[in-house]
């Protein structure tokens, strides 16, 4: 590719600056970070279409086994987890939206949005961890027993 410069209409060098890209907090490893955190995408049919490997620990299966599959299947319509679903159909709407994924040892905020096709239209949705709100690392062997 060629890069033109018009004399007399960009008569300053221009500058590129890149700065380094910064690493994605580890979900577990920094559990107060207040970084966002890429969890997953949806198509326009919440079938999930990517899943981080924070997503993947928060679930509780591997990324490989969420891929594919719809929200309502992952998550279900009632428990902790009801709202996920209402949040990604705001965003389909193309409306943002915040819900609170409750996992094993870990319970995050979230925020969800819309990805637009080429024509501007909501087409899928993201989803990013935004606050990490709790996490237990003890061995499942050193939980207390839930009567």
């Amino acid at each position: 590719m060629r890069q033109w410069e018009l004399i007399g209409i960009t008569d300053q060098v221009p500058v590129v600056t890149q700065s380094a890209p910064r690493p994605m907090p580890d979900l577990i490893v920094e559990p107060t970070s207040d970084e966002p955190v890429f969890f997953w995408t949806t198509d326009g049919a919440l079938r999930l279409q990517s899943v981080s490997s924070a997503a993947a620990e928060v679930i509780g299966r591997p990324a490989n086994k969420c891929t594919g599959r719809d929200l309502l299947e992952i998550f279900g319509l009632e428990g902790p987890n009801a709202g996920l679903l209402d949040a990604h159909i705001a965003a389909l709407g193309g409306d943002g939206a915040t819900f609170a994924l409750k996992g094993d040892r870990v319970s995050v905020r979230c925020r969800v949005g819309p990805v637009s096709d080429g024509l501007g239209r909501p087409s899928g949705t993201y989803c990013v961890a935004m606050h990490i709100d709790g996490v237990d690392i003890r061995d499942e062997s050193e939980r207390p027993a839930v009567a």
